[in-house]
């Protein structure tokens, strides 16, 4: 799962439409709204999809940016989405998360952004500059206003009838089918590839052995809170930067915040041949199933695959210790 934060000033209404894209089962989940605003309605929306928004005053974000980050990192936040967010956002945000920041922007950048270009003021020069096509972009944030790489970019026309009104209708709906795209996008950009297990590290979670667990970092600061009932809770894991995704290509979009489980494939192939063959080749079978199941998005059926070859090994390897076991002594009688 990978837990995302939208940053929203107003209505909110990018940001409902990514809790309704991913909150129903997808890998990636909204899990935090932050807010300048302590009376933005985007505050109630997100009450009522079930999210938890927490309001900080400005002050806070261009003094203490410290205290975001920590709270941030303490709801093991990945990624962070800019929905209609008007509040200057500090250098040390945007180091902290460096290149995880998306932000939608409703025009076709680099044309029409900067300072003073949002919402409205933006579909209004579109229209007195007599441009024909308009659009929106979802960029990368870098501490160059507007001027990160742009990660998704769709048209719309303009034509002569538009108002800033008629062409913000417009713009919005390029928006709301272009945000959950590049969220996508980015999350299986930082998605680290599947790892084969080393002989040891297969038998170790056969076995049942736990991996070594990294220390727990220190807690966050308290902020103020919206909607929410308790103090969140330090994530053990959130100092963990996410590998880079190979470039031999991704997973399906279904499954592409997990990585894939493990196929065993080198102790089914062992096991046949020092063993039990058939339940060996049962195993191959199961180990061969866990990367396409994976690859087509069936995240589900690659886990069953993955236990099927490791339960099939077992019995290979335990089949194989008695069949030996008894061939030694019964060899010895003549038997054999």
């Amino acid at each position: 799962m990978t837990n995302i934060a939208v940053f929203a000033s107003g209505n909110g209404s990018n940001a409902v439409n990514l809790v309704k894209a991913f909150n129903s089962g997808s890998r990636i989940h909204v899990a935090l709204c932050l807010t300048d605003k302590e009376n933005a309605p985007v505050i109630e929306k997100m009450k009522d999809l079930g999210v938890e928004t927490i309001y900080f005053p400005r002050s806070i974000w261009k003094e203490e940016p410290g205290i975001i980050v920590d709270t941030l990192r303490a709801h093991d936040i990945r990624i962070i989405a800019l929905a209609g967010f008007l509040c200057f956002l500090n250098e040390e945000i945007v180091s902290a998360f460096e290149g995880k920041i998306l932000n939608i922007h409703p025009s076709l950048l680099p044309a029409y952004g900067g300072k003073g270009m949002h919402g409205a003021n933006v579909h209004k020069a579109v229209i007195e500059a007599g441009e024909i096509k308009s659009g929106a972009t979802v960029h990368v944030v870098t501490n160059e206003m507007d001027a990160g790489p742009i990660i998704l970019q769709r048209e719309v026309d303009v034509i002569p009838d538009d108002t800033p009104e008629s062409l913000e209708a417009k713009v919005h709906e390029v928006e709301y089918r272009i945000f959950p795209e590049a969220v996508v996008k980015l999350v299986s950009s930082l998605t680290p590839p599947a790892v084969p297990q080393s002989v040891d590290d297969a038998w170790a979670e056969a076995l049942g052995v736990p991996n070594n667990v990294p220390p727990v970092p220190k807690g966050a600061q308290q902020p103020v809170y919206v909607n929410s009932q308790a103090n969140p809770a330090p994530h053990p894991n959130q100092n963990i930067e996410p590998r880079p995704a190979s470039h031999m290509g991704q997973p399906h979009p279904a499954a592409q915040s997990e990585p894939m489980p493990p196929t065993f494939l080198v102790w089914s192939v062992v096991c046949t041949i020092l063993c039990c063959t058939i339940p060996g080749i049962v195993a191959i079978i199961n180990s061969a199933k866990v990367s396409s199941k994976f690859y087509e998005g069936d995240m589900d059926g690659a886990r069953r695959a993955s236990r099927n070859a490791e339960i099939w090994i077992i019995i290979s390897f335990v089949l194989g210790v008695i069949s030996n076991t008894l061939y030694i002594p019964l060899s010895i009688a003549g038997l054999f």
